[in-house]
């Protein structure tokens, strides 16, 4: 077997690092573009999302090809991805500043515009989660919230 297959080019503090970074930024990036977005994937979504690989992949590994290298950087990925799991799932105020709030969209029937208008919502779209539920206008709807994923709940009146 080639010894250069499994021999990195880089320090593996060096690819830690690099890993680090790229996923700290990228969930930075991801943030400011809004959980809703990602709640619904379409095709620009996932060109979206092939392309941010694409452009991230040099700078996590550079130009090693050792496998080592590969190991080293998914496994902080892994890693990483499973401590903010682990904070989000003990404490609220990470959920709230890793993931985001659970917003209020509509409040014992009122739309609350200034919420939608924050978070990117169309009384449109909300309608049409109304519409998937069987009713057909927001006199329907006690509550409804945009959750942590992006997906909306809506509540309908008893």
């Amino acid at each position: 077997m080639d010894s250069a297959l499994w021999r990195p080019e880089l320090p593996p503090w060096e690819v830690v690092f690099r890993a680090a970074f790229v996923y700290l930024f990228v969930q930075v990036l991801f943030r400011v573009v809004g959980r809703k977005e990602f709640a619904r994937w379409g095709v620009s979504d996932i060109v979206l999302l092939f392309l941010v690989t694409t452009a991230v992949r040099k700078t996590l590994v550079a130009d090693d090809a050792s496998l080592t290298t590969a190991v080293v950087a998914l496994t902080t990925l892994v890693a990483l991805d499973w401590l903010f799991s682990l904070v989000t799932s003990r404490s609220r105020r990470a959920a709230d500043l890793l993931e985001g709030r659970i917003r209020q969209l509509v409040r014992d029937g009122v739309l609350q515009r200034d919420v939608m208008r924050a978070t990117r919502v169309s009384e449109d779209e909300l309608l049409a989660h109304v519409r998937r539920l069987g009713k057909g206008s927001l006199a329907d709807v006690k509550d409804a919230y945009l959750e942590r994923s992006g997906s909306i709940t809506v509540v309908l009146r008893a």
